[in-house]
């Protein structure tokens, strides 16, 4: 729960099918700040248009946005993350100023079933190593497991694969998935100050 007296808020949220994660959207409906910064990481491919759409949500005034380029999900790669983009955004916050954010492009069918996209570019199994533990459950943003079994609510956040301690959960990207990512590889700093 947020209170309406925090003086600034840094809210950093990974971008998702070029849309707000649920999870974070019931957040900054909450989310009530003097001066808010918002800060979408995304996966090199776009970010769509989720800085305007939350700038839209939240109770405060933006005093700086940014798109944040970072490692996706579905490759298995080295990233370094560059921190030297992130000065002039702590420069505003000790300076505080409005900012407007502008709309951005968004592809057409972002908003067209994503967790069905996801489940058909990521296939989810459960392996006999599950010892039924239910970290996978506890971890879920979505609420989308139980004992090791995926529910159509899951959006292939990988969250229950990396942290299971047996690694008794393991995905798999199809082709449609892999050939849309070696297809779209763009790294872009924005920022809006």
């Amino acid at each position: 729960e947020t209170s309406s007296n925090n003086d600034t808020a840094v809210v950093v949220f990974p971008v998702y099918c070029q849309n707000i994660p649920a999870p974070v959207k019931s957040f900054l409906k909450k989310m009530s700040a003097k001066h808010i910064v918002l800060i979408a990481t995304y996966g090199k491919i776009s970010y769509g248009n989720v800085l305007y759409e939350a700038q839209q949500i939240v109770h405060g005034e933006i005093i700086a946005g940014a798109y944040i380029p970072m490692s996706h999900t579905f490759l298995d790669e080295d990233y370094t993350f560059d921190t030297r983009h992130l000065s002039s955004i702590v420069d505003r916050i000790k300076a505080p100023q409005k900012v407007q954010i502008p709309k951005t492009r968004k592809n057409l069918l972002s908003n067209i079933f994503p967790a069905l996209r996801s489940r058909i570019g990521v296939k989810l199994t459960k392996t006999d190593h599950c010892n039924n533990c239910g970290l996978c459950e506890t971890l879920c943003p979505m609420l989308a497991i139980q004992n090791g079994r995926i529910h159509l609510e899951c959006i292939r956040c990988l969250r229950c694969v990396t942290n299971c301690p047996q690694k008794a959960l393991q995905h798999k990207n199809r082709w449609i998935l892999k050939k849309y990512l070696k297809s779209y590889h763009k790294e872009e700093y924005v920022l809006f100050l």
